[in-house]
């Protein structure tokens, strides 16, 4: 005799057995038999209106594609249990299905916030792949980074002099001399890769590159982009270039 068939006899002779009711509702879904779960379940939510028993009964309707009906059992239970990753979790997947992905974000943020080491392949892959962001074009960054000139100049690095002449020649004087550049032919801007381990005076010798020509320095660390939603990054991103654009042309 299997589990299912056992639990149905056990119901037969104990029928307001909430337990084994539960066991058999929750053997029904496991194995994918949904009319009966469901039934099972209605059941249960009516004699013990238990969490437990609407979250099976949500996850009936999330099984046979009634989204809507999941969704509203969902919404009802948060309010009392708002930090239940169970019920989040099937509330952000319901509420992708019915493309509600800016509400799925925002959920699936709160459990990260509940428990930073939880993961879910299929809403991180959904939640990172289909997120999209708009951009409002008045939210600018405010920032005393961005407000400020650097006073360094290259007379306050010491040493890397080559470094300094190749800077000097393809930064510096074409942003100092931009018609004299035009009439060889040549176009002001262009950049320099500078590359080496953290402490060796890059972002120094950055800063003083803007100070050579009195200019405005914008220092982003790859902390200030990443995002764990794709959505977010590209708008950091977004606002960076925006603002380095203004800059230029003040």
């Amino acid at each position: 005799m299997n589990t299912i068939e056992g639990l149905k006899e056990a119901l037969q002779l104990s029928p307001e057995n909430a337990l084994l009711r539960t066991l058999l509702a929750e053997n029904l879904l496991a194995l994918d038999k949904l009319d009966e779960a469901e039934e099972h379940y209605h059941i249960l939510v009516r004699t013990t209106s238990t969490v437990k028993a609407k979250i099976g009964l949500a996850t009936v309707f999330y099984k046979k594609d009634k989204y809507s009906a999941c969704n509203v059992i969902l919404e009802e239970l948060l309010t009392t249990n708002s930090n239940n990753i169970e019920l989040l979790i099937l509330y952000a997947k319901g509420l992708l299905k019915e493309n509600e992905t800016s509400k799925a974000i925002d959920i699936y943020a709160l459990v990260l916030a509940i428990d930073p080491g939880y993961y879910d392949e299929e809403l991180d892959g959904r939640l990172r792949v289909n997120t999209t962001v708009e951009i409002d074009d008045d939210d600018e960054m405010q920032d005393d980074r961005f407000l400020e000139k650097p006073t360094v100049k290259f007379e306050d690095v010491g040493g890397m002099e080559q470094i300094k002449k190749e800077i000097d020649l393809k930064i510096i004087k074409p942003a100092l001399h931009p018609d004299l550049y035009k009439a060889y032919g040549k176009k002001a801007g262009g950049g320099i890769l500078l590359y080496g381990p953290p402490g060796c005076g890059k972002t120094f010798l950055a800063k003083a590159t803007a100070g050579q020509i009195n200019a405005k320095f914008i220092n982003v660390g790859l902390n200030d982009i990443l995002d764990m939603w794709i959505g977010s990054s590209e708008k950091t991103c977004m606002k960076f270039l925006r603002l380095a654009v203004q800059i230029s042309l003040a």
